[in-house]
C-alpha cells in the first residue's frame, strides 16, 4: 500500500425487507442493532491499519507485505452502505465517525458518504448525520410513484422521498445522489420519465439509474415466476428506458461517468470510481471485502457468526473474521484493472497499465483489442481504450474477453 486508502463500513439492517434485495441484510431488533455496533467499532479498533494496530496483528494476511509502514492510513473515502445505514440514530453515526477518526488519518477532504432511506430519516437526524462528518448522501428513492414503490416493497412513499431530499438540503448536505430504478413490472415508458423528470426537477448532485434485474430468493422472483406480477418490460422497452435515461440527464447536465452513474461536472463518486481503478480499500462489518496490495479477502457473510467471533475473539477479531482470502496474481490484477475500468466512460489509461504491470497493453490482450475494434465495441484514443455506445450496450460481453 503506497497511497490513501477507502473505507467501506457494512450496516445490515434494515426496517423491512425489500421485495427485489438479494443484499446481506434483514430487519433486527433494536438491541441487536445496538449490540452489532459495538462490535463494529471493535473491529475498526483492531484493524491492523489503524493507529493502535497497524502491523502488529499475527495472522493478518497483508502484515508480511506491510509492516508498521501502514499505522494510522491516510483515508481518502468512506463508504457507509447496507442495508439501511440511516437506522443509525445520530449519536450512533457520531460514535461510528470517532472511532474511525480515532484509527485512521481521515483527509480533509475526503469524500464521506452514507446510504440512507426516505422512511428512516427525520430533518434532525440528518443534521446530526451532517455535524458528524457525513458530506454525501445517496437515498434510495427508487421511484416516485406510489404504486411502484409498494410493489418493490419499499417502506417509503412520494411525499416522504421528497421530503427527505429537501431536509438533506436543509441539513447542509451539498452532495446529494438519488438511486432510481427502471424496468419494473408494470412500468410504462412514461411513467420512468416522469420519474426522471421529478428526480431532475429537485436538482441533486448524482443520479444511479439501475434496471430492475429479478434476481433468485427474492420475493419478487418468487412473485413473478407464479406469475403474480404485471408484464416486466420486454429488452426493447428496457433499452429505450436505458437510451432516453442517457439522452434526457445529459441535456440536463448530468453526465455519463460510468455504466449507470450521471454526475453534474465533479460530483462523480469518488469512492466507486476507487473500486472500479482498484485503489486500496478496507471493509468493515459483514460479508465487507477488502483489497490492500495483492491481497484481497472478505469478512463471514453471517452477521450472527460475524458478532459470534468478535466477541469471543476480541484481540485475534482479525484474523478471525477473514475468509476468502486470496493472493491475486499479476495476471488476476491485469483482468480487474480491464474489466472493471471498462465500466467507466473514460475506460482505462494504457500508460497506467504499463507503469503498473511493465507490460504495454498492446502485449497483453492486442488480439481482443483489435477484435473488438474491428467490431466497434472498443475505442483506442489518446492514450486510453474505453468502450463505445454500442459497447457500454454490451459490456459484459467485452468485459468476458479481459477474464
Amino acid at each position: 500500500m503506497t497511497g490513501p486508502i477507502s473505507i467501506y463500513i457494512h450496516i445490515p439492517f434494515c426496517a423491512r425487507k425489500c421485495r427485489y434485495c438479494d443484499f446481506l441484510s434483514g430487519p433486527a431488533p433494536s438491541d441487536v442493532r445496538a449490540r452489532y455496533l459495538q462490535d463494529l467499532l471493535l473491529e475498526i479498533r483492531r484493524s491492523e491499519f489503524g493507529a493502535d494496530n497497524a502491523g502488529l496483528l499475527a495472522g493478518s494476511a497483508v502484515v508480511g507485505d506491510n509492516p508498521s509502514g501502514c499505522r494510522g492510513a491516510d483515508v481518502d473515502t468512506i463508504y457507509i452502505g447496507g442495508g439501511t445505514p440511516s437506522l443509525l440514530s445520530g449519536e450512533e453515526m457520531q460514535q461510528l465517525m470517532d472511532a474511525l477518526r480515532a484509527q485512521f488519518r481521515i483527509r480533509e477532504d475526503a469524500e464521506i458518504s452514507c446510504e440512507s432511506n426516505p422512511g428512516t430519516v427525520t430533518a434532525e437526524k440528518l443534521k446530526a448525520y451532517r455535524a458528524a462528518g457525513i458530506n454525501r448522501l445517496s437515498i434510495g428513492v427508487q421511484s416516485f410513484d406510489d404504486r411502484e414503490l409498494r410493489l418493490l416493497g419499499r417502506i417509503h412513499s412520494r411525499e416522504q422521498a421528497l421530503t427527505a431530499y429537501e431536509d438533506a438540503r436543509a441539513a447542509g448536505f451539498s452532495n446529494i445522489n438519488l438511486d432510481l430504478m427502471s424496468a419494473l413490472p408494470g412500468q410504462t415508458f412514461d411513467a420512468w420519465m416522469n420519474n426522471l423528470r421529478t428526480a431532475v426537477s429537485l436538482g441533486p448532485e448524482h443520479i444511479s439509474a439501475y434496471s430492475l434485474i429479478l434476481e433468485d430468493g427474492t420475493v419478487l422472483k418468487e412473485m413473478y415466476e407464479r406469475g403474480e406480477l404485471p408484464a416486466v418490460p420486454d429488452d426493447d422497452l428496457d433499452r429505450r428506458m436505458y437510451h432516453e435515461t442517457k439522452r434526457f440527464l445529459a441535456v440536463h447536465g448530468y453526465h455519463r461517468y460510468e455504466i449507470s452513474n450521471y454526475a453534474k461536472e465533479g460530483y462523480e463518486c469518488r469512492h466507486n470510481i476507487g473500486y472500479w481503478t482498484r485503489h486500496d480499500y478496507l471493509g468493515f462489518g459483514p460479508g465487507a471485502a477488502s483489497l490492500i496490495g495483492h491481497e484481497r479477502w472478505t469478512n463471514v457473510r453471517s452477521t450472527v457468526q460475524y458478532m459470534r467471533l468478535v466477541e469471543e475473539n476480541n484481540t485475534a477479531v482479525i484474523s478471525s473474521l477473514r475468509t476468502e482470502r486470496e493472493h491475486l496474481s499479476q495476471h488476476d490484477e491485469m483482468a480487474e484493472f480491464m474489466f472493471l475500468g471498462l465500466r467507466l466512460t473514460e475506460g482505462v489509461s494504457e500508460e497506467t497499465f504499463r507503469r503498473t504491470f511493465g507490460q504495454a497493453i498492446e502485449e497483453v490482450y492486442g488480439d481482443v483489442l483489435r477484435t473488438h475494434i474491428r467490431g466497434g465495441l472498443l475505442q483506442r484514443e489518446n492514450g486510453r481504450v474505453f468502450l463505445t455506445e454500442r459497447g457500454l450496450d454490451i459490456c459484459n460481453y467485452v468485459m468476458c474477453d479481459f477474464l
